[in-house]
């Protein structure tokens, strides 16, 4: 089989056959510019698209790209193998999917000829400290992304696996301690990769996810942090450091409490409004640093681009989404110019609601930045978000951690997130003063009424406030039912009468 390398996409006035096409890509990492696409023709003309691959070579600097070594190396840019001082990588999980699909000769003398990285576990140790190999080839792919997941894939092993782990939160001065239980099934359905911890204002539960990220980030001798079941019954030990590739802290707000990033955090990013603790980003460099750097590289990526289709596709369940075409964002015309298109970009978002925006630029930053194995911990999604949006927001993350084999924490007030969740994914947090527990609903919450979910979550307190306790005052005053009625002009609701019946047999069966 030979290998060609294209300067740019054309048509071949022929059908190639035993040809590997490897399209030059602009994308530049801090000066790096390693990457291509990947066609491969089989021996009957059949073409095979794997999707994005990075090239790389010992010594190399930002002065000579990838494209240029090989071209300078092989005339007419065609090659059987690569010399042993090249190495490549795949940049997604799918990448390998593809490659695993194909004949076992194509498949090898592919990853044999490019000196695949995956495909040779023991070539990472000597080009692991090349500056081209960390800057660029695993830009945005932790290393333990490499180890395991790349590797399984490569293996015919499946991209899902199920999960099971705890959090557990030791005793301290002011709280007490508190275990989380959390189980992930592949496959399963209703889907699983969500929890939610959900509960009162105060209870502790956006502490609760900054502790984890602080577990997570230290990874400290103490006791406090995130377990998995030992062989011993009752007994616990810690996750491995690769049990989670990558844990990404996700806010709407800006009073979160959660840390920003910072260079010695290892695997952890934070998509948010803060730029540091003490100080928020502008709507300008958000839009700038945040958004367009996490959408390019959507453009670039073909699996993550495709990632981003289909998350927006996923999000025209709602009908504002829908009229924007936000998915025509991702073409950019032959004759418009950079600065155009950045501002077309910019148009498009200035024009969506703040709720609206708020999902699209965290939705892209999530197609970004998710890997295999990813954690995600979100903080209250549901404000600026009306419930049709909060809804399909819920079902375009749960499909993408279903693409990525990843595992989301939301810590809510809203039984609409409920309602996408099944029970066995909902943990309702109670405190009362230094003890705090954990309970599974008592009913099933996947698609059930709000009303039903406000009042098992909030319980007495949902009947001490707004129109219960409205109607609670009426009733003690003696009136009949019709008399309330008429004297709320017939403004009432079917949860409301059915509520007022309730409340006045109650009391005239003491009377």
């Amino acid at each position: 089989m030979k290998f060609k390398i294209l300067e740019r996409k054309i048509f071949l006035p022929f059908t190639p056959k035993n040809l590997v096409l490897l399209i030059k890509n602009h994308w530049d990492d801090y000066g790096f510019k390693t990457m291509f696409s990947v066609d491969i023709f089989d021996n009957h003309g059949q073409q095979y698209s794997i999707g994005n691959i990075k090239i790389g070579f010992k010594d190399q600097d930002e002065n000579t790209s990838t494209y240029k070594k090989i071209q300078n190396l092989f005339t007419d840019n065609i090659f059987d193998s690569l010399p042993p001082i090249f190495f490549s990588i795949g940049q997604d999980v799918d990448f390998y999917v593809n490659l695993y699909k194909l004949p076992y000769d194509i498949k090898e003398n592919f990853l044999k000829s490019l000196n695949d990285i995956i495909y040779n576990i023991p070539l990472l140790e000597t080009i692991q400290n090349e500056r081209v190999f960390n800057t660029s080839l695993i830009r945005g792919i932790g290393t333990e992304t490499i180890r395991t997941q790349f590797k399984r894939v490569l293996d015919g092993k499946s991209p899902l696996s199920d999960f099971k782990f705890y959090f557990i939160r030791e005793e301290q001065d002011n709280i007490g301690s508190i275990k989380l239980q959390f189980n992930v099934y592949a496959n399963s359905t209703p889907s699983t990769n969500i929890h939610a911890i959900i509960g009162r204002n105060g209870v502790g539960k956006t502490t609760l996810l900054n502790r984890m990220i602080l577990a997570f980030i230290n990874k400290s001798d103490n006791n406090e942090g995130f377990y998995q079941d030992s062989v011993a019954l009752n007994q616990y030990k810690k996750i491995k450091d690769d049990y989670f590739s990558h844990l990404i802290a996700v806010s709407f707000s800006i009073f979160d409490p959660f840390t920003p990033n910072k260079e010695e955090f290892k695997n952890y990013s934070y998509i948010g409004l803060k730029a540091s603790e003490s100080e928020l980003k502008g709507q300008e460099t958000y839009f700038q640093n945040d958004f367009l750097e996490a959408f390019y590289e959507c453009i670039s990526f073909t699996a993550k681009k495709a990632r981003w289709l289909r998350a927006i596709k996923n999000l025209e369940s709602d009908n504002n989404f829908a009229e924007k075409n936000l998915g025509s964002l991702m073409t950019k015309t032959e004759n418009e110019h950079d600065d155009e298109y950045k501002e077309r970009i910019r148009e498009s978002i200035h024009k969506l609601s703040s709720g609206h925006a708020s999902v699209l630029l965290i939705i892209t930053q999530l197609v970004a930045k998710v890997e295999e194995k990813t954690l995600v911990l979100i903080d209250e999604p549901e404000i600026h978000l009306h419930p049709p949006l909060l809804s399909a927001f819920i079902r375009t993350l749960s499909d993408l951690l279903d693409n990525r084999n990843g595992v989301a924490i939301i810590a809510t007030h809203s039984p609409v997130v409920l309602q996408e969740i099944p029970k066995s994914c909902v943990l309702k947090i109670e405190r009362t003063g230094k003890i705090t527990e954990a309970f599974r609903p008592n009913i099933e919450t996947f698609g059930e009424n709000v009303g039903v979910l406000t009042r098992e979550v909030f319980g007495l307190e949902v009947l001490n406030s707004g129109f219960y306790d409205l109607l609670t005052k009426k009733v003690e005053t003696g009136k009949k039912y019709n008399e309330i009625i008429d004297e709320f002009k017939e403004q009432l609701g079917t949860e409301a009468r059915i509520l007022l019946k309730m409340l006045v047999r109650r009391r005239d069966a003491k009377d």
